[in-house]
C-alpha cells in the first residue's frame, strides 16, 4: 500500500510494453490441467505454505540490498518465481513489462483456464516493496496468500462456473502503475466481462501494543455486496472486522473501480492510521508477519474467490447480485 496518491499511469510510465505468454519461445509451455469437477468448498490453507512463498521474497530483497523495489534484482527475481510458481500449477501466464520513472517493472497476469471467460472474478496483489525495505508483509503477503491459493484451485482441479484470473501488480508503490497499466491496456470489451476484482494488500500484520490485529474490509465492497463472503468467513471463525475501511483509493483495486467493475479487498489493519510500526521500513520483513494473520487471510480469501465464482451446483447467488447492480 503506498503512502499518498499520484498522478495517472498515461502521465508518468512511459509505455514500452512486450507480452510473454507461457508457450511462446521466452517462456515455459504451460501444458492443459485435466481432470474432474472439484468439491464446491475450498480446501484449508496451510500458513506454512504462504510463510514458505514469503522466505522466498525475503530471499531475493537480501540479495538485492534488502529492497524489491521495482527496477531492482530483488523486484525481476519475485517476477520471475510468481511465473514459474503459476506455470507449474498449469495456470495460463502472461507477463506485461513496461516501463515506471525509467525503472523496469511488470505485471504477472495469470487465468486459470476453466469457466465462462465472458464473467470473471479477479483478485490480485501487488508484487513491488519500496526502496527502503524487502516488503514482506506490504504486499509480499497478499502475494504469498494468492500464490496458495493458485495452488489450492490447480490442486482441486476446479471447474468454476466463472473465470478465476489473478494480476500481480508492479510499481504499486510508484502510484498504482501496474494495474493502471493493465486496464489501460485491456481490448475493447474485456473491462465489462471482469464482474468483481478483489485486492489484498498487506493481510499479514502482527499484533501491537497488547492490542489484537485489525482487520478492515474495503468501504465498497460493503456497498456492492462484495464483503459478504468476507464476513462470513471471518464471523465463522469469531474474528472482528471493521467492515467500511476507507483505503483512499491508495491501492490496485482504483484502476479497477474507475472502469467501472465492482470492487472490494481486505486487509490486516483497521484504518490507514494503523499500518504498523514497521510499515514502508526497513524492518518490514519476516519479523514483520504473524504466521496466524496469512492462514486467516489465505482462506478468507479461497472462501470468497469459490464462492463468487461459483463452484457450487448453481451460480453464485453474491457474484449474481453484484452484477445485476452494478450500471456498466
Amino acid at each position: 500500500m503506498r503512502i499518498r496518491t499520484v498522478a495517472l499511469v498515461n502521465a508518468v510510465v512511459v509505455v514500452v510494453a512486450t507480452t510473454v505468454t507461457a508457450g511462446s519461445a521466452n517462456a515455459t509451455t504451460v501444458s492443459t490441467v485435466t481432470g474432474p469437477a472439484a468439491a464446491a468448498a475450498p480446501p484449508v490453507i496451510s500458513a506454512d505454505a504462504v510463510m514458505a512463498h514469503l522466505r522466498k521474497l525475503m530471499d531475493f530483497a537480501n540479495s538485492s540490498n534488502n529492497t524489491r523495489v521495482i527496477g531492482s534484482t530483488g523486484f525481476t527475481s519475485t517476477v520471475s518465481y510468481i511465473k514459474q510458481q503459476l506455470d507449474g500449477l498449469g495456470w495460463q501466464t502472461t507477463v506485461q513489462n513496461f516501463q515506471a520513472g525509467g525503472r523496469a517493472a511488470a505485471n504477472v497476469i495469470a487465468e486459470w483456464p476453466y469457466g465462462d471467460a465472458n464473467h470473471v472474478v479477479m483478485a490480485g496483489a501487488h508484487t513491488d516493496s519500496v526502496q527502503a525495505g524487502p516488503g514482506i508483509n506490504d504486499d509480499g503477503s497478499g502475494v504469498a496468500a494468492l500464490l496458495e491459493n493458485a495452488a489450492a484451485i490447480a490442486r482441486t482441479q476446479l471447474r468454476p462456473q466463472q473465470r478465476i484470473r489473478f494480476g500481480f501488480w508492479g510499481a504499486e508503490e510508484a502510484g498504482e502503475l501496474g494495474s493502471n497499466y493493465y486496464v489501460g491496456h485491456l481490448p475493447s470489451g474485456a473491462i465489462g466481462k471482469i464482474n468483481a476484482y478483489l485486492n489484498f494488500d498487506m493481510v499479514g500484520n502482527r499484533s501491537e501494543g497488547g492490542k489484537p490485529v485489525g482487520w478492515g474490509f474495503y468501504r465498497e465492497g460493503q456497498q456492492n455486496g462484495l464483503n459478504r463472503p468476507f464476513a462470513t468467513y471471518f464471523d465463522q471463525h469469531k474474528v472482528a472486522y471493521n467492515n467500511s475501511l476507507d483505503t483512499q483509493g491508495r491501492s490496485d483495486h482504483a484502476a479497477f473501480k474507475r472502469a467501472g467493475v465492482a470492487v472490494t479487498g481486505i486487509s490486516s489493519v483497521r484504518s490507514l492510521n494503523e499500518l504498523g510500526r514497521c510499515y514502508h521500513r526497513a524492518c518490514d520483513d519476516l519479523t514483520d508477519v504473524d504466521r496466524n494473520s496469512l492462514g486467516l487471510a489465505a482462506n478468507a480469501i479461497a472462501a470468497a474467490v469459490w464462492q463468487l465464482a461459483g463452484t457450487g451446483a448453481t451460480r453464485s447467488p453474491g457474484l449474481a447480485g453484484v452484477v445485476g447492480a452494478v450500471d456498466r
